[in-house]
């Protein structure tokens, strides 16, 4: 059988293997059931028998004591009170405690209040809870009528010990075991309960004597029924408990261990609660049931038995058994037969394995060839031979497809492992040109705005003749070839067959291939064009699939590149609008952003060829396209700086000049000296003494406002003599007549009310500091400075609009508080851009962006960062940012420098390592200060520039110590 082909099917013999586990799985499964079934069924009948030995140690406890009262019940006993202390009924009773030692007492009451209790003092908790003499045996009280109690103490022998008298307040008649007990004579059992003065359970028998009309009764305690039922035969493990119909614990085992007998009943049932009993606690009616419960993880069996007894008490018999230990044997039994199905499968698997090893082996072949093909090993890859007709197929097959495989990952390699576009499709046409064995292959995109436009993307080899394809006039020339091309259809012909493309196609070409290119949008993006100067092999056209699925690649990654172009040039078209944007806002400082890149990448250009200086530094694409958008984003933060901090260029100037309200004030008082004049030559005055004295006033009012004026400008620094100049004339005053309250907005009304009211008319200072110029911190503003780690000190207030404050600033224009505002759009910058989702190759933005106003010697901000943190980028856009600054025509604040000036002031700087010293060298050497002079600045700024002097700055020239030592 096995020397002949034959289908596989009949050399598989799992078969056997399966049925035959099926079939013990089964066995081992009823086998292990019926055990179970079996344990559980021995379980309950021995519970069953457990509760009928309960009921008669019960039985066996009471009857004697009921038999008993029945005969004191007729006898003399209960008609003398003093009976109690007769030897002949002490030694009666004697002996009933004797036989019964549960019974702790017999005692009689009568309807006189009288009674008589025989108690027995063996039990060491009698003695100790009644103080008994160490010798006593029995205690008989003797309650009169009237409280007297006589108490005497009898040894073993009935011999008198000692006898006691005492009052009580003992009323018989009141007790339960009195007043429940039947009038007709029959035995009255109570339900157990809690033996308050001795501390233990048990129950009182009693019957009504006819005679007397008195009530015999007796106590028994329980507590030789827990003895009972831990002697029963169960395992260790079990937890059982007696109960009565009210939930009431008569004994237990496995509970508590070694509980003391005076164990309360709280105490007992917290801990029944913390077994796996408790749920019979939070039944109402009891059943008697077998059930499964879960307690702290493992299964129990829990069963219920009821024992009744001829009195017609309910007990119950409650027992807990881990279902491990009761179905134990049938465990075993169901591993011994697990055991020997598996010893039997192992042979029958062994026989089968034998079998079927022939066959197997061709099949283990080809899984390790396919092993192989999933490690992209196509090397080693091996078919077997098989008399087998499925496996030979399966190894044809696998032939194949392994080949398949292999052309195809090496193609994809290629393509994969390019991030060039144009290179990319280089990559694709080269693969396709060496699957179709072609001649030559040409591809041409679509432009992304006008598919309709075709340009050459790619093609191999590089020089052929074949590129001067017309691709458009091959369209006009085949419209069948068009129209399948529009129906995603791949296109063959014969140049020799069609006349229309003669004199428009190589005449070397005998056969082409014409595929179009789509995307997932079904545009056409491009048209792949394979040109054959030979005939075409049946081995060729099997390719065709193959190309066709490869070059929906080509179309994926032509897609992908135009959706990648569209973003990029989204991104930066908005990253230029929003940089114009800045620049517009203010008409002073328009350009800036957009010079700044102009001149980062002249500099950054140079550095990136100068391998001596800046050995580290290198400008490839992505770091380019970091340092482009950072460049243009550098400022970004400006957009929260108000224009008229930037644009500052007086020192009252706000978002108009001051100077103006102050002129005015000046007005007035000159108007003041005047009608001062008039008045008092209309009060007989002389005229020429009171001229002078106008023409002395008006000319110190015209000198102290040009002082005003001139302080207004900032361009002198302003020496502690001016501020004295200032504050003097500060103190002048003049009248105003009008409320200063009236026409505000609403916020200038809240600082307003800060400086208080003034009844009209009243004096005004010329120039004044008042709180309403004041203007703090907003709530929201002082948040965000709680965590602030930026190394720049925060102002108290936002803004200080005090005349005399803001002209006594010593240099400049701008108060402190207007430094900050303008220095903190480099914070702005840093956090807006930290908002930003970048690619991995512009993570960096942020900290190129946010370090061109740090220094190399630690002492610039935000951050405070010295050369060590400072990478080259920020470097060279700071040098950037200062020249532009320093040449810019734009400034309302400061003239443009002309080149010398503004190279000297960087000269310095560097000198100072406020920038990088080698980056101010490359600066000049390069004459890329001159680049940018010819593109940005006009030629009124362009002057003479000493170089190198410029450079002795930054490094002076070390002496001739041979000169200096002669």
């Amino acid at each position: 059988m096995f020397g002949t082909k034959s289908t596989l099917q009949l050399h598989i013999a799992s078969i056997f293997f399966i049925v035959m586990s099926i079939l013990a799985v089964l066995l081992i499964v009823l086998s292990y059931q019926n055990s179970k079934a079996l344990n559980e069924q021995l379980a309950q009948e021995r519970m069953a028998q457990s509760a009928e030995q309960i009921k008669l140690a019960f039985d066996k406890k009471i009857i004697p004591v009921l038999t008993a009262l029945d005969t004191l019940a007729e006898s003399d006993f209960g008609n003398h009170l003093d009976a109690s202390n007769n030897k002949y009924w002490l030694a009666s009773v004697d002996a009933i405690m004797d036989i019964n030692p549960d019974v702790l007492s017999i005692y009689v009451g009568y309807p006189d209040e009288s009674s008589a209790f025989i108690r027995s003092t063996r039990p060491a908790f009698m003695k100790e809870q009644f103080s008994t003499p160490e010798n006593s045996h029995i205690m008989v009280d003797i309650n009169q009528t009237d409280g007297a109690q006589s108490r005497i103490y009898y040894d073993s022998d009935l011999a008198f010990i000692d006898e006691t008298k005492n009052t009580i307040d003992y009323l018989p008649t009141t007790r339960p075991w009195y007043r429940d007990t039947p009038a007709d004579g029959s035995i009255y059992i109570t339900d157990p309960y809690f033996y308050i003065f001795i501390k233990r359970m048990g129950i009182t028998i009693s019957k009504r004597m006819k005679e007397s009309g008195g009530v015999l009764a007796a106590d028994i305690t329980l507590a030789s029924l827990a003895d009972f039922l831990k002697s029963l035969p169960f395992s260790n493990d079990s937890k059982m408990l007696l109960l009565y119909e009210n939930h009431t614990i008569l004994a237990q085992s496995g509970i508590m261990e070694n509980a003391p007998e005076n164990t309360l009943q709280e105490t007992y049932k917290n801990k029944a609660m913390q077994s796996p009993l408790k749920s019979l606690f939070s039944e109402g009616q009891w059943e008697e049931s077998s059930s499964t419960v879960i307690h702290k993880g493992e299964p129990w069996r829990l069963s219920l038995v009821q024992i009744t007894n001829n009195n017609d008490k309910g007990l119950w018999l409650a027992k807990a058994v881990p279902e491990i230990k009761l179905i134990g044997s049938a465990l075993e039994a169901r591993n011994n037969q697990i055991i020997i199905a598996f010893i039997v499968l192992g042979v029958g698997s062994l026989l089968i394995l034998w079998a079927a090893a022939r066959i197997a082996t061709p099949l283990k072949l080809l899984n390790q060839t396919t092993e192989r093909i999933r490690h992209l090993d196509f090397a080693a890859v091996q078919t077997p031979d098989s008399n087998i007709i499925e496996v030979k197929e399966l190894a044809l097959s696998i032939g194949v497809m392994s080949e398949t495989i292999a052309d195809f990952l090496e193609t994809l390699h290629g393509v994969s492992n390019n991030s060039n576009f144009e290179s990319l499709l280089t990559d694709m046409v080269t693969h396709c040109k060496k699957t179709s064995d072609a001649d030559y292959v040409l591809l041409w995109a679509a432009d992304m705005e006008d598919r309709s436009c075709l340009s050459l993307a790619a093609h191999v080899p590089e020089a052929t003749s074949a590129t001067q394809i017309d691709f458009v006039q091959l369209l006009e020339d085949l419209p069948d070839m068009a129209a399948a091309l529009d129906n995603h259809s791949f296109y063959t012909f014969t140049p020799q067959d069609r006349v229309e493309v003669t004199g428009h196609l190589p005449d070397a070409l005998q056969r082409a291939w014409v595929l179009p290119l789509y995307n997932r949008e079904d545009e056409r993006v491009g048209f792949v064009f394979i040109g054959f100067n030979h005939s075409v092999t049946p081995e060729q056209e099997e390719k065709i699939p193959f190309i066709q699925e490869f070059l929906g690649f080509a179309s994926l990654i032509k897609e992908n590149w135009d959706h990648i172009t569209a973003q990029k040039n989204l991104f930066k078209s908005f990253v230029e609008m929003f940089a114009s944007a800045i620049d517009t806002k203010s008409p002073y400082t328009g350009g800036h952003c957009q010079r700044v890149p102009e001149l980062t990448f002249m500099l950054a250009e140079a550095a990136h060829k100068d391998t001596e200086l800046f050995p580290d530094f290198t400008l490839d694409e992505q770091s380019r396209e970091a340092l482009y958008f950072a460049a243009w984003l550098h400022d970004c933060g400006k957009v929260t700086t108000p224009e008229y901090v930037v644009d500052k260029a007086t020192k009252l100037e706000t978002i108009y000049n001051r100077i103006h309200e102050i002129r005015m004030r000046f007005e007035v008082l000159k108007r003041d000296a005047e009608i001062e004049y008039w008045q008092a030559i209309t009060q007989g005055g002389d005229s020429a003494s009171l001229k002078q004295i106008l023409t002395e006033k008006h000319r110190k009012l015209d000198e102290d406002f040009a002082f005003v004026a001139k302080t207004n400008i900032g361009g002198e620094f302003m020496d502690e003599k001016n501020i004295e100049i200032l504050a003097r004339i500060s103190k002048q005053t003049w009248m105003r007549t009008m409320d200063d309250t009236l026409g505000l907005s609403w916020e200038e009304e809240q600082r307003r009310k800060h400086r208080g009211g003034h009844d009209l008319p009243c004096e005004e200072h010329l120039l004044t500091d008042t709180r309403d110029q004041e203007i703090h911190w907003t709530q929201s503003q002082k948040k965000a400075f709680e965590n602030w780690t930026f190394k720049l000190t925060v102002p108290e207030l936002q803004f200080n609009r005090g005349e005399l404050y803001n002209l006594s600033i010593q240099r400049g224009t701008l108060t402190a508080e207007e430094r900050f505002n303008i220095n903190d759009h480099i914070i702005q910058t840093i956090n807006m851009l930290n908002k930003l989702p970048y690619p991995e190759h512009l993570r960096r933005i942020p900290e190129i962006a946010g370090g061109h106003h740090e220094k190399l010697d630690g002492k610039g901000y935000p951050n405070g960062l010295s050369d060590a943190n400072l990478p080259i980028d920020s470097r060279i856009m700071a040098v950037a940012d200062i020249f532009e600054a320093l040449t810019a025509s734009d400034r309302p604040y400061k003239k443009a420098k002309k080149l010398s000036e503004a190279l000297k002031i960087l000269a310095f700087m560097a000198k100072d390592r406020h920038v990088d010293p080698h980056l101010f060298q490359l600066f000049i050497e390069q004459k890329i200060y001159m680049q940018y002079a010819n593109a940005f600045l006009p030629k009124e700024q362009h002057d003479d520039v000493d170089e190198q002097a410029l450079l002795a700055i930054v490094t002076p020239p070390k002496k001739d110590t041979t000169t200096a030592s002669q």
